[in-house]
């Protein structure tokens, strides 16, 4: 969805604002690089955005690559068009315009998480498995990426461009082939495993890409090859072209299908196993048992148990004084004091673990704070929220997943397995909870 809106954005200003755009180009620079400097001075701050909507969409759009991932779209695409067609007379007199404004917006994701994947590496925190081999090729995609990015963008000025030899500048710009190529392995690497968890929105996004870059690969691949054979019937190579692009998008959609088995946490709060004492799992009455030889013993009858007399010692079963114990049962409510019901609900609490209400706790998480809330009733988890300071939203919702479920139904913070490659997030929503729970606690 994300890329859905910035792809919006970025055909809104390279076809409604392709002027402004070729007359006053340092203006859309300029406003490109506050934009970014914006987005990266929050984002490393500790100011808290408790908006979901501005997180993702306002100031994520632009730390998560989505905007400029969109302005290189455009551009790639409008080196892809058929000659001679609308839309790349509108665009290609601003694409070099569009590939430095997207170069700029850019920056805000490369700034952003580069300096989180820098502070990963110095701390360990690069995972296991799976999350250590995709955090390692992550790595390298990215700096490739940047080092490419770097001179192709300043080749793009125009005052640059004009002090190079055409052919030389040429050769360069196809290195632009890579970058492109690289933008769609990073985001596949980062997009197909969270899509394989289930996490909502992955698997569209995964689609979306993959219909921009392989859509873009295939016609331009037509086009070079129409170029060459003009005279050739257009029907054979584009059904090959269709055939080439739709394969590798079903591929990557049953790449990134969810394999997920875990059931999934639903929206109302699943009741927790509740942990109640001896007295109150085990039924037991005390009444009054009339021995042979006529006296009357005070005997805690239980069920299954066995009644024995201190007269013969013969062993009587719960079954074979049940008449007895329910007439001395019933002469024994009819003279004793009932208590009162103040009486009766505190007795009640007192015999569950936790007390009835909302009780908050903080842990460290990833790189900050992390905070919950848990409400219980009779033992009952109700409500758990959590949130972090400053955390990965992709990592924080993964280890909330996987961590809120077993603490509500252990109704313990104890023994909790971790998230695989979200343990600090797992680990500060544990404390966090541990801390609350002691405040509950009878």
């Amino acid at each position: 969805m994300l890329f859905i809106i910035s792809l919006v954005i970025a055909l809104f200003i390279a076809f409604c604002l392709d002027k402004p755009l070729k007359k006053f180009p340092a203006a859309f620079y300029v406003t490109a690089a506050v934009l970014t400097v914006a987005s990266v001075a929050v984002t490393q701050s500790d100011i808290t955005i408790s908006s979901r909507f501005v997180r993702d969409y306002v100031i994520g759009i632009f730390s998560r690559g989505a905007l400029g991932a969109a302005f290189w779209a455009v551009v790639m695409w409008t080196g892809a068009l058929p000659n001679g067609s609308a839309p790349i007379k509108k665009l290609m007199p601003v694409r070099g315009e569009l590939s430095i404004t997207a170069a700029v917006l850019t920056l805000a994701h490369i700034i952003t998480f580069g300096m989180q994947y820098i502070r990963n590496l110095i701390d360990g925190r690069t995972g296991s498995g799976d999350a250590y081999r995709d955090f390692v090729i992550t790595c390298i995609l990215s700096l490739s990426m940047t080092l490419i990015m770097l001179p192709l963008t300043i080749m793009s000025f125009k005052a640059v461009r004009k002090k190079m030899n055409a052919k030389t500048w040429k050769r360069i710009q196809r290195l632009a082939y890579l970058f492109y190529a690289m933008i769609y392995i990073h985001i596949m690497v980062l997009f197909v495993p969270k899509a394989q968890k289930g996490r909502e929105g992955y698997f569209l996004s995964v689609l979306v890409y993959s219909s921009v870059f392989i859509g873009y690969a295939v016609m331009r691949l037509r086009k070079a090859y129409l170029s060459k054979n003009e005279k050739t019937s257009k029907l054979v190579p584009n059904s090959v072209c269709a055939c080439a692009f739709v394969i590798p998008l079903c591929f990557s959609g049953i790449l990134s299908r969810n394999t997920n088995t875990q059931t999934k946490v639903l929206s109302a709060s699943p009741k927790a196993a509740v942990e109640v004492s001896e007295n109150e799992t085990t039924q037991a009455s005390t009444t009054a048992v009339t021995t042979t030889d006529g006296t009357k013993t005070t005997t805690t009858v239980k069920s299954g148990t066995t009644v024995t007399t201190s007269d013969d010692k013969k062993e009587k079963t719960t079954e074979a004084v049940t008449d007895a114990v329910k007439e001395e049962a019933t002469e024994a409510e009819n003279t004793d004091e009932q208590p009162d019901n103040n009486e009766q609900e505190e007795a009640q609490e007192q015999n569950y673990r936790f007390k009835n209400g909302t009780f908050e706790g903080t842990g460290e998480g990833y790189s900050g704070k992390v905070h919950v809330s848990i409400t219980i009733e009779n033992d009952t988890i109700t409500a758990f929220s959590a949130n972090a300071d400053d955390d990965d939203p992709d990592f924080f919702d993964d280890a909330k997943s996987k961590v809120i479920p077993q603490i509500k139904s252990s109704l313990s913070a104890d023994g909790i397995d971790a998230c695989s490659g979200a343990t600090y997030s797992s680990k500060g929503i544990i404390e966090a909870a541990k801390n609350a729970l002691e405040q509950a606690i009878n």
